[in-house]
């Protein structure tokens, strides 16, 4: 007896990962969230790099067709570019829980926000519509990786019960807030300085949020 060692059932095993075992959800535990640095740092990287990438991402079609000889040649040309993205974005996100697993919630944030900087940055700088072109399909490889890095990383760094809470407090409300003074400050830009000039900005925006995640999360 003292040398047999009683097995757990996985039943109990799953119960304990999923908190069946902790005591029930409350708001006062929600509100305990609020403590953790990790929750705040997460949002900073919502706000500073997913945020400002949408929000960047909403005017992107007039930028785009601004590189063609008549708005009907860029429309279309923007319509194939966004249909081969998406079928391109379908099929990485078919690997994409594989890649994750294997390089960490972390990294796959810090891969997806490098990816949302480049593409705001460098669409500053573009000069050519093959370049635009280049810069909007790189909106395929962003998407997966953010979507399953936030999941990977939620539930690597906090109790899996309090995994609907922090997506829902980050992803929806701090991200949604921000958006509303968000979009007024990028549509004063694009009136003021031009899509380039303001789109040079938030980059810089989300690039230094992006990096300050990857130091201190």
């Amino acid at each position: 007896m003292f040398f047999s060692k009683t097995e757990i059932p996985s039943s109990a095993q799953v119960a304990d990962a999923v908190g069946a075992n902790h005591s029930a959800f409350s708001l006062k535990l929600a509100l305990e969230l609020f403590k953790q640095p990790k929750l705040w740092f997460l949002s900073l990287y919502v706000v500073g790099v997913s945020c400002t990438y949408d929000v960047f991402d909403q005017q992107f079609a007039n930028f785009f067709t601004s590189f063609f000889a008549t708005g009907e040649q860029g429309t279309r040309v923007f319509g194939y570019v966004t249909t081969m993205g998406e079928l391109l974005n379908a099929s990485i996100m078919f690997f994409a829980p594989l890649i994750v697993n294997r390089i960490g919630g972390k990294n796959a944030l810090l891969l997806a926000g490098t990816i949302m900087s480049v593409r705001i940055i460098g669409s500053s700088f573009a000069t050519s519509a093959l370049e635009v072109v280049i810069l909007k399909t790189l909106h395929m490889f962003e998407i997966p990786f953010l979507i399953v890095g936030c999941f990977k990383y939620i539930t690597s760094q906090f109790e899996v019960r309090f995994s609907a809470t922090i997506y829902l407090v980050c992803f929806c409300f701090f991200k949604q807030l921000a958006m509303i003074f968000m979009s007024v400050l990028a549509g004063n830009m694009y009136e003021s300085i031009g899509f380039q000039g303001a789109y040079l900005v938030l980059g810089m925006i989300a690039l230094t949020l992006h990096s300050h995640f990857g130091v201190h999360a």
